[in-house]
C-alpha cells in the first residue's frame, strides 16, 4: 500500500492491545476512567489471543493507517 502523505510504500502489521479491545475516543480520559463511547478498534482477545488492529505503517513519514 502506498502512503497517501509522501507515497513510500507502507508497512502491514498490527497494533496489539493486552486485555480488552483497543477503542478511539476524542475525549481525554480523567484518573484512567473506561472510554464509555469509543469506537472500538479491531476485536477483543480471548483466552489465547490479545486484541489487535490491522495497521499500514509508513517509516518515512510516521504516519499509520488503521481500518475498523
Amino acid at each position: 500500500m502506498k502512503c497517501p502523505y509522501c507515497n513510500e510504500e507502507m508497512i502491514q502489521g498490527y497494533i496489539y492491545g493486552d486485555r480488552y479491545a483497543l477503542k478511539w475516543s476524542s475525549q481525554k480520559l480523567i484518573l484512567g476512567t473506561w472510554v464509555q463511547n469509543g469506537i472500538k478498534l479491531g476485536n477483543s482477545g480471548d483466552i489465547f489471543s490479545r486484541p489487535r488492529v490491522e495497521t499500514y505503517s509508513c517509516v518515512s513519514c510516521k504516519k499509520m493507517i488503521i481500518s475498523y
